[in-house]
C-alpha cells in the first residue's frame, strides 16, 4: 500500500494552492511541447500526485482517453515515485524494472521509457513531475536531464505565479468592497472620453445590482447609460495626474451612492475600490431636514402652516411621486387636501377625499399610527380598494397622522406610483417627524394658555387693585379710629389674599364654592363642629370667587365679634344650591346673642348686599332676625354643576 508514503503536508498544501482546481485548463502545456521538441519524445507530461491520483497540469501527446480525462488512477503512475523518493527517476525500459513493470500505465498508455524530476512549491514541498516518456526502450543521456531539469524549473516559477495569482484572485473575490480595475478610452486627439472595465469582483455586482459576467471589456458609458460626467472626469483626473481620489458621488440612473478611493496604477489604467452608501446618505440628508424643519417649526403659529411645514420636510426626506398634506374631519372621516408637490407626469389630488374610498386604515390613523403600505392591491386594509388607488395613480403609500391629545387634526402622506417597500429609516424618519409636529403643537397651545394667563392676571390684577382702594377708602371713611381702620383693612385683604391663594392654584380661571368657603371661614373656625357647609361642586369665576369670600369673610367677622361664634353655643349653617345655573347661596346663624337690626349700615353690609351681588349678576340681603343674622345671595354661575358633593 502508498498510504504510509503519503506526506499528508504535501498534499494539505497542493490542495490550498489552487493548482488542482485550474489543472484542467491545461496551462502548461506549452511548456510540455517544449519537452518533447527539446528531448525529441512522443509524450510529455506535468503531473500534480494528489492522495489517490495524479492529475495533468500539462501534457503534450498524451493518448486517449487520458487526454480527455486529465487524470489517471495510482496505478498508472509513475510520477508518483518521483513524488515519493522527492528525486529523478530514471527508467530506460519500464518492463525491466522490478519496481515498475507492474504499472497499467504500460500497458494502457504504452510507456516504456520514462524521465522524470520533481516540480516545487515555492513553499518547498515537492508535489508533482516533468516527465519525458518514450513508447521505445531509450537510453537517457546527462543532456537530457539537464535539458529536463531547467525545463522543469521554468515549470516551478510559472506555478508560482499561478498561485499567487490565485490567491490574489481569491481574496479579490472575496472582498465585501467593489472592486474595479479600469482603463481610460481616449477620443483620436487624446482627450479621455469614456474608460472600460477590464476586470470587477463579485461585490461589484452586487453593490451596483447589475448582472454577473457583464460588465468586463464595456464602458461605463455603455454599461450605464446616461452615467454622469463626473464618472468619467475624475477617473481621467486620476490617469492624467497620478494621484489618486476619494468619492462620494451618486449615480443617477441606479439612485444609489458610492464612497471610494481611486488609484493610477501605471499608464492609463486605474482601480477603484467602493462601497454603496445610500442608507448613510440618506440618513444625514434626512437628520439635516430635521434640523431645518425644528427651525421651521419655530416660526409657525398655526396648524395647517406647521402641517404644510412637516409635509415639505417629509419630501425631502423621502424619493416618493407625490407628497402632500390635508386636515381631517373626523365627523365625515374626510381629507381635506389643501396642496400637493407631485413629479412629472403624477396628478394632484388637492381637493377632499373620503378615507372609506381608499380601505379602512383610518382606524390606525385615529389611534395615531403611521400607515405604510407597500403595495395596495396585496394589503388587506386596501386591497378591495385598487380602483380608487388606480385612480390616483397610487401603488404605494405612508400616511403620517398629525394627532395631539389623542385626537387626529391632519395627515402628511407620501404617495408612489410603483412599489415601494418602506424600510425601517424611512419608518423612523416620519416617526421623527411627528414628534416634532406635536412638539410644535405642545407648543403652540401652550403659548396661547400662557397669553390667555398672562392676560387674565393682568384683568385679575386691575380688578383687585380696584377692591382694595375701594375696601380702603370705605373702610377709613366708616372708621371711628385708625387703629379700627387698620384692623378691618387687614382683615379684608387677608381674606382677599386667602382667595387669591385657591386661584393661584387653578390658574386664575376658577375654584370651587367649597374650597372658597373653608379659605374665608378657616380662621374662625372654634372649638367643635359649629360651622357646617352643604352644598354641591360648582365652579366660580375668579371675580366671583374673590367677591363670595368676601362675603363670607364679612359674615364670619360679624359672627366672631357679635353674632353666633361670640358664644359658646351659637352655630352657623353655610349652604348652597345650584339649579339650571342659577346660583343661591344661604348664611344661617342660630344660639347666639338676640340680634337687632344697626341703626347705620356699614361698608360691610355694603360690600355683601351690594357689590358682592353684582360679581353674580344677582341680589344680595342680609336680614337681622333677632334669632340671628341671615344672609342670602342669588345670581349665575358660568357653569352648570356636577353631581353635589356632600
Amino acid at each position: 500500500m502508498r498510504s504510509h508514503h503519503l506526506h499528508a503536508g504535501r498534499v494539505d498544501a497542493l490542495r490550498r494552492s489552487g493548482l488542482l482546481q485550474r489543472a484542467s485548463e491545461d496551462e502548461f502545456g506549452h511548456l510540455t511541447d517544449h519537452v518533447r521538441d527539446v528531448l525529441d519524445v512522443p509524450v510529455a507530461i506535468i503531473t500534480l500526485v494528489d492522495e489517490d491520483r495524479q492529475v495533468f497540469a500539462g501534457h503534450s501527446g498524451l493518448p486517449e482517453p487520458w487526454a480527455e480525462r486529465g487524470e489517471t488512477p495510482m496505478t498508472h503512475s509513475f510520477c508518483q515515485h518521483v513524488v515519493d523518493r522527492q528525486a529523478p527517476l530514471v527508467t530506460s525500459d519500464a518492463r525491466l524494472d522490478p519496481t515498475l513493470r507492474d504499472n497499467a500505465a504500460i500497458g494502457d498508455i504504452g510507456v516504456v521509457a520514462y524521465l522524470g524530476v520533481p516540480l516545487t512549491l515555492p513553499d518547498g514541498e515537492i508535489v508533482g513531475a516533468l516527465a519525458a516518456i518514450d513508447t521505445q526502450p531509450r537510453s537517457w543521456t546527462e543532456a537530457d536531464m539537464r535539458r529536463l531539469r531547467s525545463i522543469a524549473r521554468t515549470v516551478d516559477k510559472e506555478m508560482a505565479v499561478r498561485i499567487s495569482e490565485s490567491r490574489w484572485r481569491s481574496m479579490f473575490e472575496g472582498l465585501q468592497e467593489g472592486f474595479i480595475l479600469g482603463r481610460v478610452v481616449r477620443d483620436e486627439t487624446g482627450r479621455i472620453i469614456d474608460w472600460m472595465y477590464e476586470a470587477v469582483n463579485a461585490a461589484w455586482h452586487d453593490l451596483l445590482g447589475v448582472p454577473h459576467g457583464t460588465a468586463v471589456g464595456r464602458t461605463v458609458r455603455e454599461l450605464l447609460p446616461g452615467v454622469e460626467d463626473a464618472w468619467v472626469d475624475e477617473f481621467a483626473g486620476v490617469v492624467e495626474t497620478g494621484e489618486p481620489a476619494r468619492f462620494t458621488r451618486r449615480v443617477g440612473t441606479l439612485d444609489r451612492w458610492y464612497d471610494g478611493v481611486a488609484q493610477p496604477i501605471g499608464g492609463d489604467r486605474f482601480t477603484v475600490i467602493f462601497i454603496e452608501v445610500t442608507e448613510r446618505i440618506r440618513r444625514e440628508r434626512r437628520q439635516a431636514t430635521l434640523l431645518t424643519l425644528a427651525d421651521e417649526l419655530r416660526g409657525r403659529s398655526d396648524l395647517e402652516t406647521i402641517v404644510t411645514a412637516a409635509a415639505r420636510c417629509l419630501a425631502d426626506g423621502l424619493e416618493v411621486d407625490r407628497m402632500g398634506s390635508g386636515l381631517v374631519n373626523l365627523r365625515e372621516d374626510t381629507i381635506d387636501v389643501a396642496s400637493d408637490w407631485c413629479e412629472p407626469g403624477m396628478s394632484s389630488v388637492v381637493g377632499q377625499h373620503d378615507f372609506s374610498s381608499y380601505g379602512s386604515y383610518i382606524a390606525d390613523l385615529k389611534r395615531g399610527a403611521i400607515v405604510a403600505v407597500d403595495d395596495v392591491a396585496s394589503d388587506p386594509r386596501t386591497s378591495g380598494r385598487r380602483a380608487s388607488f388606480d385612480a390616483i395613480d397610487t401603488r404605494s403609500f405612508l400616511d403620517l397622522p398629525i394627532s395631539f391629545d389623542g385626537r387626529l387634526y391632519a395627515v402628511v402622506f407620501a404617495h408612489s406610483r410603483t412599489l415601494h417597500a418602506w424600510t425601517d429609516g424611512e419608518r423612523q424618519f416620519a416617526e421623527q417627524v411627528g414628534d416634532r409636529v406635536r412638539a410644535a403643537l405642545a407648543r403652540l397651545r401652550m403659548e396661547d394658555a400662557q397669553r390667555v394667563l398672562t392676560q387674565e392676571m393682568s384683568h385679575r390684577m386691575k380688578n383687585a387693585l380696584a377692591m382694595v382702594q375701594a375696601i380702603a377708602t370705605q373702610t377709613l371713611r366708616q372708621a371711628q379710629t385708625m387703629d379700627e381702620a387698620r384692623e378691618a383693612i387687614s382683615s379684608r385683604l387677608s381674606a382677599l389674599a386667602r382667595a387669591q391663594d385657591i386661584l393661584t392654584r387653578t390658574n386664575f380661571t376658577e375654584a370651587d364654592v367649597r374650597e372658597v368657603a373653608e379659605a374665608a371661614i378657616a380662621p374662625h373656625r372654634l372649638a367643635g363642629d359649629r360651622i357646617a357647609m352643604s352644598g354641591p361642586h360648582a365652579d366660580l369665576t375668579a371675580q366671583r370667587a374673590l367677591g363670595l369670600s368676601l362675603a363670607i369673610h364679612e359674615l364670619a367677622t360679624n359672627a366672631a365679634k357679635y353674632g353666633a361664634l361670640s358664644n359658646a353655643m351659637g352655630r352657623v349653617d353655610v349652604t348652597w344650591d345650584v339649579v339650571d345655573g342659577a346660583f343661591a347661596f344661604h348664611w344661617i346663624e342660630s344660639g347666639g346673642p338676640p340680634v337687632t337690626a344697626p341703626e347705620r349700615r356699614g361698608f360691610g353690609s355694603k360690600l355683601i348686599e351690594r357689590i358682592v351681588s353684582s360679581y353674580f349678576d344677582g341680589e344680595g340681603h342680609i336680614d337681622f332676625d333677632p334669632a340671628g343674622i341671615r344672609f342670602t345671595l342669588t345670581g349665575a354661575l358660568a357653569h352648570p354643576a356636577s353631581q353635589p358633593n356632600v
